[in-house]
């Protein structure tokens, strides 16, 4: 090799490795960009996200992978609090909802221990029975809506006639309607078959008609109809205390109220249980209200 050949070769090489070195350097001074990024988000509370303006493709993509873990976190992180409010409000409204009728029990047992009347007695051990059958309501209602809250809740699905487990759940609920007076419109088709859980049935119509009776006024109306798309639609409606307006979009949502200065004893989370346990019977549920109705559609489909 000729001396101006070997210079030549040394001045290129000389070139790509300072070359090299520059590329290097300013890969490390990339990398040291993101480090410092990653460092100053990782200690504080912000929304930056990680920026890149090089010009490498690998880098780009780290960082794009690094926000979309931040962005995830950020998401997660989310949901712990607003679960943890959830959590928190569940724990006042079931001090309250449990507190209520304990309060109400112990000042009816003092009226009883001091009284002598036969006929108070008789009156407060009455109203003693009934606190402690609405507390027990309560629990059993909030310990259902526990179990089918939880994401591995499942049931049994089977042949069920409808018809005949809805109309059985609202004739058990007769003598109730007689004592409020109420008139209650039924129209009913015979014979129609779901694929079901006849227990979670029952439960669904228990809590729609108790709804019916702590929250309406009356003139209940009954509709379980065939349609065309191989479905059956159910429809139970009443009419609402004046004064009353629900919002459809939130009845189902937990402990939504839609008077709260109303204190009925309810737990708040009937109507949840119903649209979980009709969901979990694959089929849809929803709430209407107009001209002083409330109205509850569901739907299943028929077999």
């Amino acid at each position: 090799m000729s001396e101006s050949s070997l210079v030549t070769l040394i001045v290129l090489l000389t070139a790509l490795a300072l070359a090299m070195a520059l590329i290097l350097i300013s890969l490390l001074s990339q990398m040291k960009s993101i480090r410092s990024q990653v460092h100053f988000i990782s200690r504080n509370d912000t929304n930056k996200r990680i920026t890149f303006y090089g010009k490498s493709r690998s880098f780009r993509r780290l960082a794009a992978d690094i926000n979309e873990i931040i962005d995830s976190y950020d998401e997660r992180h989310e949901k712990i609090l607003s679960e943890d409010k959830e959590i928190k409000e569940t724990l006042t409204n079931m001090s309250h909802d449990i507190r209520t009728p304990l309060t109400s029990l112990k000042g009816y047992f003092e009226l009883l221990d001091q009284t002598e009347d036969p006929e108070e007695r008789r009156k407060y051990t009455s109203i003693i029975y009934g606190r402690i059958d609405s507390l027990s309501e309560i629990l059993e209602t909030m310990f259902l809506y526990t179990k089918v809250s939880n994401v591995n809740y499942k049931i049994s699905i089977d042949p069920v006639d409808c018809s005949k487990t809805i109309l059985e759940t609202l004739f058990e609920y007769y003598d109730d309607f007689q004592d409020k007076g109420y008139e209650v419109d039924i129209d009913v088709d015979e014979g129609v078959r779901i694929l079901g859980n006849e227990q979670s049935l029952k439960r669904i119509m228990q809590n729609l008609i108790r709804n019916s009776l702590v929250h309406g006024n009356g003139d209940v109306k009954l509709r379980l109809k065939p349609q065309e798309d191989k479905t059956v639609l159910i429809t139970l409606d009443n009419l609402l205390t004046p004064g009353q307006n629900p919002d459809p979009a939130r009845v189902f949502d937990r402990y939504y109220k839609g008077d709260a200065s109303r204190h009925t004893g309810s737990s708040g989370v009937g109507l949840s249980v119903v649209k979980k346990l009709v969901e979990s019977m694959n089929g849809n549920i929803a709430a209407f209200v107009g001209d002083g109705r409330f109205r509850i559609e569901i739907r299943f489909k028929t077999i």
